[in-house]
């Protein structure tokens, strides 16, 4: 019996060996094989296995904008594969991509009554007439200036290679468009989302309050107020449990201010950014290094990699630098990173830069649209909801 038992394990052994080498496609075929292999790919030692397998030969991800059926949205790998439509993410014009973390995606889109709070004067509308190339103005409407706008935010966690969506359950409605970002940590799957807005008092002023939703719990919890809110949602980065954004200068609403972090024990501070004069600054996950890329502010042509070494010193090191000759920097509008390869992403182009050769490539992508950010994309097994 020993024998037998220690020659199934081992046939077992080898049976996973070859499984955790195949697509997510593929092994959802596979699950239909038999109970045994059912219960063997369904499992979270299996799901761990197949991840840090995928995670050896990641992807970029992105979907176009003007797609012909504008109720679909598409997944696009940058091998030209194009994934099948998003479950549940049909009809919703407005949803984008947010953060990408083990084969996961987070979506957001707004829906909800909008109220714009337009002053009077120019509630005019001009009725134009196309033949006499006549325009009449019309007389004036009545005063609606106060009018409140409202918004709501949809959240979604999608695995796009097993189908599954998991719409999170709805905070309130907001006056302003919320900021988010996602913090992942050391589980496979458990990670919280932290969901900023601007909200008014009881004395009519204006204060930054958050909430933060946990994967564990599977609900929101309130965290009051806090002293800044993030710029923009789709360009944070998570490294190692820890969620960053840009917070924008209030002097002149253009310009990095300074760094805003929070932790998975919801922990916030905020990180100064380098001495030295950087331009356009992009937030990137290195190889597990919170990095920064920037547009080197006075050699021009030149972009800088900035790794963070001290976070409660706000010290920086500069670990890379090089000229981009392949286009103008200023042309970018987003980086992603996947081992030792960078991706420059402008409106309609990808350039890919090789830390290794210092070689640059234009990514085909076969996309006449506009698009998503790119983001970094592993495939995996795991579901939306918290794996114990």
């Amino acid at each position: 019996m020993d024998d037998f038992g220690s020659k199934l394990f081992e046939l077992e052994d080898i049976i996973t060996n070859i499984l955790v080498r195949l697509p997510v496609k593929s092994l959802i075929i596979c699950k239909s094989v038999s109970k045994r292999w059912r219960g063997l790919i369904c499992s979270p030692n299996f799901m761990r296995l197949q991840l840090l397998m995928s995670k050896e030969y990641p992807t970029y991800v992105f979907y176009p904008y003007g797609c012909r059926d504008r109720k679909a949205h598409f997944l696009t790998k940058t091998d030209g594969e194009t994934t099948e439509t998003l479950p549940s993410c049909n009809g919703y014009n407005f949803t984008n991509m947010i953060c990408s973390f083990n084969g996961l995606i987070c979506f957001i889109n707004y829906e909800g009554p909008i109220y714009f709070n337009w002053p009077a004067c120019i509630l005019r509308p001009p009725n134009y007439n196309p033949t006499t190339q006549e325009v009449l103005l019309l007389p004036r409407s009545r005063n609606i200036e106060g009018t409140q706008r409202t918004r709501r935010m949809d959240i979604r966690i999608s695995n796009p290679a097993t189908g599954e969506v998991l719409l999170l359950p709805r905070s309130r409605f907001v006056e302003e468009k919320p900021k988010i970002g996602v913090a992942f940590g050391p589980g496979i799957n458990g990670y919280k989302v932290f969901q900023f807005f601007c909200t008014t008092g009881e004395n009519q002023d204006k204060h930054n309050e958050c909430e933060v939703y946990s994967s564990i719990s599977g609900s929101w919890k309130g965290i009051g107020r806090v002293a800044h809110s993030p710029w923009d949602s789709s360009k944070h980065v998570c490294v190692n449990g820890i969620v960053y954004w840009f917070v924008r200068s209030e002097k002149d609403g253009l310009n990095v201010s300074f760094i805003l972090c929070v932790d998975l024990e919801e922990n916030f501070s905020v990180i100064n950014v380098p001495e030295e004069k950087t331009l356009h600054p992009c937030l990137v996950n290195l190889e597990g290094c919170f990095s920064l890329v920037a547009e080197n502010g006075i050699d021009e042509g030149r972009f800088d990699i900035w790794v963070l070494r001290d976070r409660k010193e706000s010290i920086w090191v500069k670990m890379w630098s090089d000229y981009m000759h392949i286009f103008d920097i200023k042309q970018v509008n987003y980086v992603a990173v996947r081992k030792n390869e960078i991706l420059f992403g402008s409106v309609k182009h990808f350039f890919l830069y090789n830390m290794v050769t210092r070689t640059w490539r234009e990514l085909e992508h076969g996309c006449r649209d506009r698009f998503s950010f790119p983001m970094a994309y592993t495939e995996s097994l795991l579901p939306c909801k918290f794996l114990n």
